[in-house]
């Protein structure tokens, strides 16, 4: 059933607002996994023969063995204490491969786009709008469940930075090993193995209106065999708005038919602009008094949030047990509640006033407010807004809990069986309040409302405008199920052939509720609003709920080849290593998939690492890109101008010129998307020379072909949709297109493009932006690190630095078409994080620079003034912490201070507007400002 009541996803997009191979991050806590990273040591602080054996490192089904041919990253606790983060989504940003580097990640508010913090390696497009992620994420190398409304990957802010023992980074295509999702790589969180006693800790932070707390409680006990710990934590933070910092502001741009530059005309008082000249008038005024070329202006991003506030409560429990000498179980459980919460700010709304003869709206207050009291044909365009910051809000809240067993069974000589599983489920609600787009026309036809004086308007009018919202909510669950033999096959004269192999079943549910209704109506429906004999909100029935699900059946297998090793390495051969490894993925609903991958590792000297590797992956379609739970709407708005085609492709004959702003933008999930597939491919060396003691260097050059990408058309960029995206863009569409589109919808929103017509009161055109594959990326990049660590007695220094550069990022709009690189212009392209820092006795303190490099425009931004470069950003940070001497209750006590962004910069400037208004007045990065932080941490 179509409800033709619903205010527009789009309506939500305007008003709300790690291929790593090389990320050391600068510490010597974040350690390049050339052999396999430690485990939890014994009693005595010493790993044993048998611990080492039996690590499996992220990257391969081996024990202890790194993958071959690809760097591993180890990031430790250390280093995760030293960034001061009290989210996994905050420790994540620090990190320069990743496309949150330096910037504030934050759930987005649009139900097109993903509401949760998920990990983007290498920046890879679609991040924000595609359901599955290039990204895997595991707990304990386990899938976990996913969360969002739009999104079936998994959120990392479930799991609380203080259970996280390491972060393992694989900065390769991991799909040979894993299945799906592991294009850019995979992050892997290990929590852990062992807890004993009771340990307290907490942050308090402040900056400029805002403020952050977290507090985290861990109490265990371990024995000769085994262990149990739990661990509760709760986390807040207050939010940011734009009013709160002087950076976020809306510059002036031109519209047609002012003789100024203009902020934003839908203000209180609001505008009028006669239609289609554009010349404008300032309210109040009555006919006959109104002065042409007045306005007035307001900035929409006072009242955006740019951080919306959080609070989070998490309970991670851990317990491993030996049940014999030949059988362990590892079991890990958790509960995580997050809810985020922002005021959106007045409604904004402009409307086409006019003759209904014309099929416009006829307002019985336009006789009132007429510029010319003798013309009959007189249109207006009255723009306004209503109520104050807290009118509309976005009210996000997430839950998921799951369990991970692990069983481990001594097979002898050697060998050894695994079985995985994990059960997930989550529940993720977003409301988003918003104006009735479809209503309010009608409410002004019937005068319940006045656009020329909204305040003036009847309780029912403002009722009308005001109580409504986007409501979402689903419900997902995974289970997962993995049996993994590995051993040594035989020996050769450089080491054991190692293989590894086994199945993998996944079942995977997802179940949807969404729509635009009147707040508490989603179960129930609604009876409708009938004024003077009209109806102003049509009846309609409880949303439907939709559910989903599809099940995988997988075989995989890998080998491990020792050539040369320590037993029969020689100068200018010390090793040589191959692997091969292939996984067969079986979906209920797509069909079939094979990704190799091969890998090779050779040292010409013990100090020189070379490494390569070449693979297959693939990102299966998510169960939220499917046509049933992301359905189509049909969008008809007016008035914005980035929806129209630029001036220069009307003045060259590309496309007629606009007699209206009318548009209707289709949004969705197109039918038949299919998986997206890449081909990855890497190259790069270690050196630790051993004349230099403390020093390690790596490069890689990485290179990522990636098809079938799963996008949205970029129709929130004005020059790149209307020059590259033709093909789903219809110009003055015919009655037949028109009806052809209504038909496909779902949902259909507001108007001024039901019917056909060149006029001011026809529509314009009709822009297909759903979800579905637009052909190619092409990418590939440097990663760089230097590591230098000196023990000087006294104390140790250390520095770092961890850098990506892109070489090309090139890309197609649609299948056919030529590539552009988007690095040449209005991207950055070099990104690095740097450490300086010391340990005395029990003292570290740190300073790391962040940097995000500037670049140039094309075409220049003109809008106040002109612009045709974006500056750098440059970020500096402090971490001290002191671990206090002593016995009783000065034992195990330690104190930590962090001062983030330590100059208070702000981002760069960027003068033209955004389609959001939280974003407008900067770009190319974002901090919450210079923050200071307060820790401490006491173990019993």
């Amino acid at each position: 059933m179509k409800n033709l009541n619903g205010c527009s996803r789009l309506g939500v997009v305007l008003n709300c607002g790690v291929a790593i191979s090389a990320l050391c991050l600068a510490v010597p806590a974040f350690a390049q996994a050339d052999s396999p990273p430690p485990p939890q040591p014994d009693d005595k602080g010493q790993l044993t023969d048998r611990q080492v054996q039996e690590i499996v490192v992220t990257g391969t089904l081996i024990r202890g063995v790194a993958p071959t041919g690809t760097n591993v990253i180890d990031v430790t606790q250390q280093a995760i204490q030293s960034t001061g983060a009290t989210t996994t989504a905050q420790l994540l940003q620090t990190i320069p491969q990743l496309g949150q580097f330096n910037t504030l990640q934050q759930p987005a508010g649009a139900f097109n786009q993903v509401t949760t913090n998920r990990p983007n390696l290498r920046n890879l497009p679609g991040f924000q709008t595609a359901g599955s992620s290039p990204t895997l994420v595991l707990l304990d190398g386990h899938r976990i469940v996913g969360m969002g409304i739009q999104s079936t990957s998994p959120d990392p802010d479930i799991i609380p930075p203080g259970v996280i023992e390491r972060v393992e980074i694989v900065p390769d295509g991991g799909s040979a090993i894993y299945g799906s999702d592991a294009v850019a790589g995979v992050i892997n969180f290990i929590t852990r193995k062992k807890f004993d006693g009771f340990n307290v800790d907490g942050h308090y932070g402040f900056a400029d209106d805002y403020h952050a707390f977290d507090v985290n409680a861990t109490a265990g006990k371990s024995w000769d065999t085994g262990s149990i710990y739990i661990s509760y934590n709760y986390s807040e933070h207050g939010a940011i708005y734009g009013r709160d910092r002087d950076y976020v502001r809306m510059y002036p741009k031109t519209i047609t038919g002012v003789p100024f530059p203009i902020t934003s005309v839908r203000c209180t008082p609001g505008n009028v602009q006669l239609v289609p000249s554009g010349t404008i008038y300032a309210l109040p005024y009555s006919t006959g008094s109104a002065v042409a070329n007045t306005a007035n202006q307001c900035d929409e991003s006072d009242g955006a949030p740019i951080y919306p506030s959080e609070n989070r409560h998490s309970v991670f429990a851990g317990f491993s047990q030996d049940l014999s000498d030949a059988l362990k179980v590892d079991i890990r459980a958790w509960f995580t509640q997050r809810k985020v919460s922002a005021d959106l700010g007045p409604i904004y709304d402009s409307e086409y006033i006019g003759p209904a003869f014309l099929g416009l709206i006829p307002s019985p207050y336009m006789a009132a407010h007429k510029v010319n009291a003798a013309n009959p044909f007189e249109i207006h365009q009255v723009s306004y807004s209503y109520g104050g910051d807290d009118t509309e809000q976005q009210r996000l809240s997430l839950s998921t809990w799951g369990v991970t067993p692990t069983f481990t069974a001594d097979l002898g000589k050697g060998w050894q069986l695994r079985g995985l599983g994990s059960y997930g489920e989550s529940t993720t609600q977003n409301i988003v309040g918003q104006y009735n787009s479809t209503a309010v026309p009608l409410a002004i036809a019937t005068g319940l409302l006045n656009p020329y004086d909204i305040n003036s308007s009847s309780d029912l009018g403002l009722n009308v405008l005001s109580n409504y919202e986007s409501f979402g909510r689903t419900r997902q669950r995974l289970f997962s199920g993995r049996l993994i033999l590995d051993g040594s096959l035989f020996k050769l004269p450089g080491g054991d052939v190692k293989f590894a192999g086994g199945v993998e079943y996944n079942s995977e549910g997802l179940r949807s509720q969404k729509g635009s209704i009147v707040p508490g109506t989603e179960n129930t429906g609604y009876g409708g609003l009938v004024y003077n004999g009209v109806t102003v909100i049509a009846p309609y029935a409880n949303l439907p709920i939709v559910s989903v699900s599809r099940n995988t059946k997988s075989a995989f297998g890998e080998l491990v080849v020792p050539v040369f090793g320590a037993d029969n390495g020689f100068g200018g051969m010390r090793e040589l290593t191959f692997s091969l490894s292939g996984r067969y993925d079986d979906y209920s609903d797509f069909g079939d998939t094979f990704n190799p991958k091969i890998g090779v590792t050779y040292r010409p000297v013990n100090w020189v690492k070379l490494r390569g590797s070449w693979g297959k992956s693939f990102v299966a379609p998510s169960l939220a890109d499917r046509p049933e739970t992301d359905v189509t709407s049909y969008n008809q708005v007016n008035g914005l101008s980035f929806l129209l085609p630029p001036a220069s492709l009307i003045a060259n004959g590309t496309y007629p010129a606009p007699q209206n702003s009318n548009v209707a933008v289709v949004l969705g999930s197109a039918p038949n998307i299919q998986p997206e597939k890449a081909t990855t491919w890497s190259l790069g060396f270690d050196v630790e020379p051993p004349f230099v003691p403390g020093l390690n260097l790596s490069l890689t050059y990485w290179n990522i072909n990636f098809k079938n990408l799963i996008n949205l058309p970029n129709f929130t960029n004005q020059v790149d949709f209307w020059t590259n995206f033709g093909s789903v863009i219809t110009v003055n569409p015919t009655q037949a297109q028109i009806n052809s589109y209504l038909a496909q919808a779902d949902t259909i929103v507001g108007s001024g493009c039901t019917v056909a017509g060149t006029g001011p009161t026809g529509c314009y055109a009709i822009l297909d932006a759903r979800k579905r594959n637009f052909a190619n990326v092409k990418l590939d990049g440097l990663d760089m690190a230097l590591n230098y660590r000196i023990d000087a007695g006294f104390a140790s220094f250390d520095l770092g630095f961890n850098a990506n550069y892109g070489l090309n990022r090139k890309q197609q709009a649609i299948a056919g078409a030529a590539f552009s690189d988007l690095l040449e212009a209005n991207n950055s392209r070099f990104k690095f994080s740097t450490v300086l820092g010391t340990t005395i006795s029990g003292l570290r303190a740190q300073v790391t620079w962040n940097h995000t490099a500037g670049y140039d425009l094309d075409p220049t931004v003109s809008s106040a003034g002109e612009q045709d470069r974006v500056k750098s950003f440059n970020v500096f940070n402090l971490f001290f912490k002191y671990d206090v001497p002593g016995q009783g209750i000065f034992k195990n006590l330690s104190f930590s201070l962090n001062v983030d962004n330590v100059f208070d910069q702000d981002p760069p400037r960027y003068i033209q507007q955004s389609i959001t208004a939280s974003q407008d007045g900067y770009i190319n990065g974002n901090t919450i400002g210079r923050f200071v932080q307060f820790g401490v941490s006491k173990q019993f």
